[in-house]
């Protein structure tokens, strides 16, 4: 998420050794012609930035 301010010394890092802990992040919705477009936008969207 913010890898280039990172790398242009924009922000720093206050804590390096300190992690948060992985978990498993799940987007339940309907499948098919019934699924939101705007649900799905959505999931696809915090699917691109977790994956950061």
């Amino acid at each position: 998420m913010f890898a280039p301010e990172l790398a242009s010394g924009a922000v720093q890092r206050l804590l390096p050794e300190w992690t948060l802990p992985t978990i498993d992040l799940w987007a339940v919705y309907p499948s098919g012609r019934l699924a939101s477009a705007k649900a799905r936008a959505f999931a696809d969207f915090v699917g691109i930035i977790l994956a950061e």
